[in-house]
């Protein structure tokens, strides 16, 4: 999961009281700086964070830029704010691979009644059954905004709890995304992710005689209302009602609130809203899930 930006302390001075300065604004109010951030690409937001060495900073953002995480994987991290030594990467590495092997209070097989698909994803019939192969069952379509009909550039995700396949749109909003075909099931999970910070991201949930077709994924525009004030970062944490599956286990939230807190970049996680919980795992308790890999 990668780092979320929240606003924690909106600002009361409204913007056209503010003075026009190089990089956005000056609030006589507080006396601060207000970085205009709306229009910056995820790598360069994630860049300023970094150099801003974990202080707190006010920012100007759209809606959408905020609460959602970060396209970190898009910068090359050669610094980090926190300045870590070889030594405590390390030590956080032999952190991360004691959860997977050496907690067993914390870190246990994921059972049946844990994780399992609703009746109607277990559901099959002779003619949709996949041929289990070496072959890949191809995914594909095209995404483009709902108000326009443009192309958006986005990543499409095929989720797993076990692995999580990837692909990217090219400049007309196509994709095409090739999975193994013994993985799939009657219904699988994908989430469309767009680039662009005015159009909201979508989960989908397909059966499998339409996971074949070529879809038309149109991606709702969430508006330009724009939000300012103190800037927070970091991600949102699990809970004891969540559910955290690590490398295909589970794995006890606060030990992964622990890690992903002092060593962020070592994680993929993908996270499950409440209303895609029910993909899962058919526990009332459950109300989000975090499927998490160790890069």
């Amino acid at each position: 999961m990668r780092p979320y930006l929240r606003i924690e302390k909106p600002c009361e001075e409204p913007l056209n009281n503010m003075h026009d300065v190089p990089g956005g604004k000056h609030c006589d109010l507080c006396s601060k700086k207000v970085l205009d951030l709306s229009n910056l690409k995820d790598a360069e937001i994630l860049k300023i964070i970094q150099e801003n060495k974990g202080e707190k900073f006010c920012g100007i953002f759209f809606k959408n830029q905020l609460n959602r995480p970060l396209q970190e994987k898009r910068i090359i991290a050669n610094s980090s704010p926190r300045k870590i030594t070889f030594s405590k990467a390390a030590a956080g590495l032999a952190l991360t691979a004691s959860m997977i092997s050496s907690y067993p209070a914390q870190t246990t097989a994921i059972h049946s009644e844990e994780i399992t698909l609703s009746a109607d994803s277990k559901r099959k019939t002779n003619d949709e059954e996949p041929q289990k192969d070496d072959t890949n069952f191809v995914i594909s379509g095209r995404i483009i905004a709902s108000d326009k009909g443009i192309p958006i550039p986005a990543e499409v995700s095929f989720i797993t709890v076990l692995k999580v396949y990837t692909t990217t749109t090219d400049k007309d909003g196509y994709y095409h995304l090739e999975v193994p075909k013994d993985i799939l099931k009657y219904e699988s999970l994908l989430e469309f992710s767009p680039d662009i910070h005015s159009y909201d991201k979508k989960l989908a949930i397909y059966t499998i005689e339409n996971l074949g077709k070529k879809q038309l994924i149109k991606l709702d525009y969430n508006g330009s209302d724009k939000m300012y004030g103190e800037i927070t970062y970091g991600p949102p944490l699990a809970t004891e009602k969540s559910l955290v599956i690590a490398e295909g286990k589970k794995l006890d939230y606060k030990l992964f609130n622990k890690s992903y807190s002092l060593f962020p970049n070592k994680y993929e996680v993908h996270y499950i809203p409440k209303e895609f919980v029910k993909f899962f795992t058919q526990k009332e308790t459950i109300n989000n899930i975090y499927i998490v890999f160790i890069k």
